[in-house]
């Protein structure tokens, strides 16, 4: 390989390469990490179509507190309201007062617009 240094303080700062084998490093630097991509997905879990679909459309309320882990009770805890008031929220094509939305955005730490 045919390359040239360049050093400051005694040490390598840079090294030039022609361009031909600089896009050869660089194109198996490209099909490398692809490769790894790949590798590391294999890792990752695979979900029922159905499932996937169902959690993408589950009611917003209910989403965000599953993924927290709580339970309807917690979730009227910390909302200062019935669990029933919750499970009613929790109902496919809930519609939320913008107070309701604004207090959900504190708790869940997120948009406003996520419960619209």
């Amino acid at each position: 390989m045919e390359y040239q240094t360049i050093k400051e303080n005694g040490k390598i700062k840079f090294i030039v390469l022609p361009i031909d084998e600089f896009n050869r490093l660089m194109e198996k630097y490209e099909i490398d990490a692809d490769i790894e991509a790949v590798r590391s997905s294999a890792t990752e879990p695979v979900y029922d179509r159905e499932e996937a679909e169902g959690y993408i459309f589950l009611n917003p309320v209910k989403r965000e507190r599953l993924e927290r882990g709580w339970t309807q009770a917690e979730l009227a805890r910390r909302m200062n309201v019935r669990q029933s008031t919750i499970a009613k929220w929790e109902r496919e094509n809930a519609v939320y007062r913008k107070a309701t939305r604004k207090k959900f955005a504190e708790i869940f730490g997120i948009e406003e617009s996520s419960f619209m």
